[in-house]
């Protein structure tokens, strides 16, 4: 029985990671395939907050749970391959993850 609860509670929070969060897993599939240009737009948008020298001690404040959603990392290499930290804000992220599928989705 124990088994089984624990598998029920691994299947929901798998589901929850890969289906129901806000980040979508073929927008970061194809960040991580076009990081610079991944980079540029979140930079580019108020609806991402990027951190790029680690994350701070008082990120929660700068980016509150209840609005953004995160931290994401990418490997940037016009940065010298360093890893940034992102963060997403509800609910404008979704359709800038969408803008930027639309322009990389044809080249992947």
């Amino acid at each position: 029985m124990k088994e089984i609860l624990i598998l029920i509670i691994v299947a929901v929070a798998l589901y929850w990671f890969f289906i129901l969060r806000p980040g979508k897993l073929d927008f970061w599939k194809i960040a991580a395939k076009y990081p610079d240009d991944a980079y540029d737009h979140f930079i580019s948008n108020t609806c991402w907050k990027v951190f790029e020298n680690g994350l701070s001690e008082n990120q929660r404040k700068i980016v509150p749970k209840d609005e953004w959603t995160g931290p994401f990392r990418l490997l940037v290499p016009k940065l010298g391959n360093k890893m940034v930290y992102i963060f997403g804000r509800y609910p404008e992220l979704e359709r800038s993850q969408k803008d930027f599928l639309n322009k990389f989705t044809h080249r992947a």
